[in-house]
């Protein structure tokens, strides 16, 4: 039985019909949020669950050695993957009673059942090749993070030192708003805004409201809504926009590169010794 189960794991045809079961199954998934959705779908993903669970325990009798199978990250996925499905499941004969409670409760864990879908990385080997990279990129992503996060800090500072409006609403451009807050009125809406700038949302506008931008107070004064230059602003915006989103980002970018192709390596060796 151990020598069959370790053949149909390496089966190329088992893997694909996983692959398809789990496609299939995210389409029923996304099928049920329609009102008009039928009820056989339901056993069916049922089914599916129960293949996802008999693929389990097929790599379980197939292991090499029990310390061998425990070793492996991806058979953790799979456990912990098939428990979320089966919860739903359980949730569904327990709570059936309808009260608020228990249907927001039920509510939450229909949610697990998307979960599901992830388990398409360990069917593509592509797949798993893509998260081993993220993996093994965390360290060196948090520490850009850490500088990104340092960096960000000083020009929100910056930004709220010499381009808060106390006035913001009496200005010529905008009009002061829940959805429309003053975009440097304190550190914590600098950061969305510096944010939102990385984003190339709407940066430029950002920039040109803040020129000259003038409004006449009760007193039919005219008064200038920051005190800055306009060139100080032109420049705050630009720089930020180029350490952020050209040379922070190129590093995110350079440092996955550079782990893909390390892991891309590793699985070239490993597989010469294997051969």
């Amino acid at each position: 039985m151990k020598r069959y189960a370790k053949l149909l794991i390496q089966n190329n045809s088992f893997n694909f019909i996983i692959l398809i079961l789990i496609v299939l199954n995210g389409i029923f998934i996304g099928i049920q949020t329609y009102d008009w959705a039928p009820a056989w779908i339901h056993y069916i993903q049922l089914i599916i669950l129960i293949f996802f669970l008999i693929e389990v325990i097929i790599r379980w009798v197939g292991r090499n050695s029990t310390a061998e199978y425990f070793k492996d990250a991806w058979n953790y996925f799979d456990v912990a993957i098939v428990i979320l499905g089966i919860i739903p499941e359980i949730a569904d004969i327990i709570l059936t009673e309808e009260n608020s409670s228990q249907s927001s409760v039920w509510a939450t864990l229909r949610v697990l059942r998307i979960i599901q879908l992830s388990r398409s990385v360990r069917a593509v080997k592509e797949f798993q090749i893509l998260i081993t990279v993220l993996i093994k990129s965390i360290k060196s992503l948090s520490y850009i993070g850490i500088l990104f996060l340092l960096i960000m800090y000083i020009y929100a500072i910056i930004g709220v030192t010499l381009f808060k409006n106390p006035d913001y609403d009496k200005t010529e451009h905008l009009h002061l708003t829940v959805s429309n807050p003053d975009p440097y009125g304190d550190i914590g809406e600098a950061f969305f805004t510096l944010f939102r700038i990385l984003t190339g949302e709407d940066w430029t506008d950002l920039r040109y409201n803040m020129l000259n931008n003038k409004y006449t107070t009760s007193n039919e004064h005219t008064v200038t809504a920051t005190n800055v230059p306009n060139w100080v602003k032109t420049f705050y915006h630009v720089s930020w926009m180029i350490i952020a989103a050209y040379l922070l980002m190129n590093l995110v970018v350079g440092a996955i590169v550079s782990n893909f192709q390390m892991v891309l390596d590793a699985r070239k060796s490993e597989q010469g010794n294997n051969s």
